[in-house]
């Protein structure tokens, strides 16, 4: 296959202080980064190492082992939540109530650094921002492209809310995959997924909505509560927009479904030769490009946290991810979670030890008798 062009994307996430709650949140189905009016809208993007050759795909995740933050070095401080994080990936486990607010144990106007990686780590395998961003009134709306006539179009629908079910978005072309499987309840519902999750059972196409529905459903915090089932403390991480004093250190339904789409391959059909398994690998600290995806204070790089990609042509439809690194400011006060959260195999108690001490006893009796 020729060599095709690179592709970058640089994604970032954005600090909101806690008193911006009564904003909306910002969450619907999930988008892939690289996908839009550039390089098609159909585009699926993969992480680093995929080629098209099913298996499992190893991804090393590294510190910069020169990384400071306020001229202190600050790696060991990141370790727990890094590994935290690459544990939550590897788990691909789906949750509901996946966030807190006002989270005692976070000092007052400080950012969870684990939260945060959480996103960011999710565009450094692909997945994009689950709305259109940027900030303004019209933030929350689903992720579109501009269409044909080159200017978005919003309008929240009849019952007045931004990112639900009935917004009115004229041309803008969709890029939010939606459920299309299932019972009435679960079809366009982010706050499920699928037993199988491929193109047979996902579509970013409006056409496949159900009756009455006019674009992808919203994630959302203040949609959730609208799921009888749901908790309202619910929202997809791949949304943008981080509260101070918060902690999302879960996957939502939508966030796993992206992942889970993408690992079905370039055909987009889970069963088949093409489908990878994602494995997230902790490298330590590393050199700037030690490691696949890498970690860093730098202030020149964001005013946040952001994550920057390049990639590379798989096929029509689909780009590998061929670099990436993550980086956050020290301009804000962040807060280390320092807790595994890394599943401990429990060791066999006296009771269990004894008990095969005996029987390999017994066995030795019967066959000396």
């Amino acid at each position: 296959m020729a060599i095709q062009p690179q592709v970058k994307a640089l994604l970032c996430c954005a600090a909101l202080v806690a008193f911006t709650l009564n904003m909306s949140s910002r969450a619907e189905a999930f988008s892939f980064i690289f996908a839009g009016e550039a390089n098609g809208h159909d585009i699926v993007a993969h992480p680093e190492g995929y080629n098209g050759v099913g298996g499992v795909l190893n991804v090393t995740v590294g510190i910069d082992a020169s990384s400071q933050a306020n001229s202190v070095s600050n790696t060991a401080l990141m370790a727990v939540s890094v590994q935290n994080v690459i544990n939550t990936f590897n788990s691909l486990t789906p949750t509901t109530g996946n966030f807190i607010s006002d989270f005692v144990n976070i000092p007052v106007g400080a950012y969870d650094f684990e939260s945060v990686l959480l996103h960011e780590m999710g565009h450094s395998l692909g997945l994009a921002h689950t709305n259109i961003a940027g900030g303004g009134a019209n933030s929350d709306y689903s992720n579109s492209s501009a269409g044909p006539d080159t200017s978005f179009n919003f309008s929240p629908g009849v019952d007045g809310v931004i990112g639900t079910r009935d917004d009115v978005r004229g041309d803008d072309v969709n890029l939010s995959y939606f459920r299309t499987s299932g019972t009435s309840a679960e079809v366009n519902n982010p706050f499920t997924i699928a037993s199988v999750v491929d193109s047979t059972t996902y579509s970013r196409d409006l056409a496949d909505l159900p009756a009455g529905d006019l674009y992808a459903g919203n994630a959302s915090r203040q949609n959730a509560g609208t799921f009888a089932s749901v908790s309202n403390q619910t929202e997809a991480v791949m949304n943008q927009g981080t509260f101070n004093n918060e902690i999302q250190r879960e996957l939502g339904h939508d966030d796993v479904a992206g992942l889970l789409y993408a690992q079905s391959g370039l055909d987009s059909i889970a069963g088949t030769a093409d489908d990878y398994t994602l494995n997230l690998v902790f490298a330590g600290n590393v050199a700037t490009n030690g490691a696949d995806i890498v970690i860093d204070f730098d202030n020149g790089q964001t005013g946040f946290a952001v994550s920057g990609s390049s990639g590379t042509f798989l096929s029509a439809d689909d780009i590998a991810i061929t670099s990436n690194n993550i980086y956050f400011n020290d301009n804000f006060t962040w807060h280390y979670n320092q807790v595994s959260n890394a599943v401990a195999v429990p060791e066999p108690s006296a009771t269990l030890i004894a008990l095969v001490g005996l029987i390999a006893v017994v066995r030795r009796r019967k066959r000396n008798s």
